[in-house]
């Protein structure tokens, strides 16, 4: 009781800095949150701290340190797993979101190689999981193929970009009347599309 009660009250103070934008101040009482979950092994919550630490420090445009703190979340999630086969299923979709936030972050630090190996674990994991045309699958498309074109590898770009513009043709979602991803990702890709048949 005593470690819950500990628990809510950083969670308290770490919302009330977000909210100030104190992101440093934050990011100290979400590792105390994360420590007293690490020492009671429980490795869910414990990811969600890290992962939201990698988050405060993006937005302070530390990547470097976002990078490394997805990197020892990457670490905690394989802990006790003898094959990804074997991973609980509630533990994949905390990867997915670590390998995407990983390879922004290596992209902000011109770590392109880093980075598509980040995207080249992603795609194939969301796409089991769940399935071609979900928002994670083709925003992470999206992402990639924007990476290509910054790279110069445009052709590379356009054939990724392309099987995002198919997934929304075959798209039951978008049939619906609903988006396969956000605005900022469609015009993204309209944009990344763009650019890659003018280099073409």
């Amino acid at each position: 009781l005593a470690i819950k009660g500990c628990i809510r009250c950083h969670k308290k103070l770490a919302l009330e800095e977000e909210r100030k934008d104190e992101y440093l101040k934050a990011i100290h009482h979400r590792n105390r949150i994360y420590q007293l979950l690490h020492t009671n092994k429980r490795t869910i919550p414990a990811c969600q701290q890290l992962i939201m630490i990698a988050f405060l420090y993006g937005q302070l445009e530390q990547y470097k340190e976002s990078a490394d703190v997805l990197s020892d979340a990457i670490r905690r999630l394989f802990q006790g797993v003898q094959s990804f086969d074997l991973m609980p299923k509630d533990r994949i979709s905390l990867l997915i979101r670590c390998y995407h936030m990983r390879a922004i972050c290596y992209a902000k630090q011109q770590l392109w190689n880093k980075a598509f190996e980040q995207y080249d674990e992603a795609l194939p994991l969301i796409a089991r999981e769940e399935g071609m045309n979900s928002r994670d699958y083709n925003s992470a498309l999206i992402h990639k193929s924007a990476l290509l074109v910054t790279t110069g590898d445009y052709a590379t770009a356009l054939t990724t970009v392309n099987q995002y513009f198919k997934n929304v043709k075959d798209s039951l979602t978008v049939r619906q009347g609903l988006q396969l991803v956000d605005d900022g990702d469609h015009i993204m890709a309209l944009d990344t599309l763009a650019a890659a048949h003018l280099k073409l």
